[in-house]
């Protein structure tokens, strides 16, 4: 008869209950960050709203109740409209200013700020952002709305290629001879003619290779993270 240790029992039975807990947890942990996170970002928007706000009412306020007026109405009328499919906000936001920008088009040609395109521009990106945050602070999950993260941002831009320089880098300074290009810099080892093992490397030639691969590899790994963003706003 086999008998099982009681502390293995309990780890069996805690992992068992971990994996079923995990993507509750991690649902929950997600939508406490969000949150977090579009306070923060709406506390901050609100301040370049105002501050735009100031600088159109030193010539046309009216132009400015009419950007606000039509944002919020296109973006809460994009999110009653969307699908329950996940959109990524630039996309969301892109469809909506073009909308808000022809709304607004025949009163602004009345305006004097007629002239003002850039200004006009960031204003109407400064309130369509400060909507869509309010839109998703309000309906949570249900927005569907997926918002680029920083850490995410900072993982595959900077974190990604240092941890594959490094990986490649160590197997490397391990292995110098086994992985190319900088296996390449290493001069071929002969067995010495009386017989027994290799020489061992130079340890400059195992430093050459180990900065050779980290480079190359770090810098590979950069230019495929760069590549796969260009295609996908392409």
């Amino acid at each position: 008869m086999i008998l099982i240790e009681p502390w293995i029992i309990v780890i069996l039975t805690a992992s068992f209950f971990i994996i079923l807990l995990t993507p509750f947890i991690r649902r929950i942990g997600r939508a406490f960050s969000t949150v977090r996170r579009v306070s923060r970002r709406i506390l901050r928007q609100s301040g370049v709203v105002r501050r735009v706000q100031r600088r159109i009412a030193k010539t046309d306020p009216t132009i400015f109740k009419a950007i606000n007026a039509s944002s919020l109405k296109h973006v809460e009328k994009a999110f009653n409209s969307k699908s329950n499919k996940w959109i990524k906000e630039k996309e969301f936001k892109k469809k909506v200013k073009s909308k808000v920008a022809i709304e607004i088009e025949s009163e602004l040609q009345k305006s004097p700020m007629r002239e003002m395109r850039p200004l006009i521009d960031k204003t109407i990106e400064a309130t369509i952002d400060l909507a869509v945050l309010k839109e998703i602070s309000k309906r949570g999950d249900q927005a569907r709305i997926a918002m680029a993260s920083p850490i995410a941002k900072l993982f595959w831009r900077l974190l990604f290629p240092l941890a594959t320089a490094s990986v490649l880098g160590g197997l490397t300074y391990v292995y110098p001879d086994k992985i190319p290009p900088g296996s390449l810099t290493i001069p071929e080892r002969i067995p010495p003619p009386t017989g027994g093992p290799l020489l061992p490397v130079d340890p400059l030639d195992i430093v050459q290779s180990t900065a050779i691969n980290a480079a190359v590899f770090g810098i590979g790994a950069l230019v495929l993270v760069g590549l796969i963003i260009l295609i996908r706003r392409r």
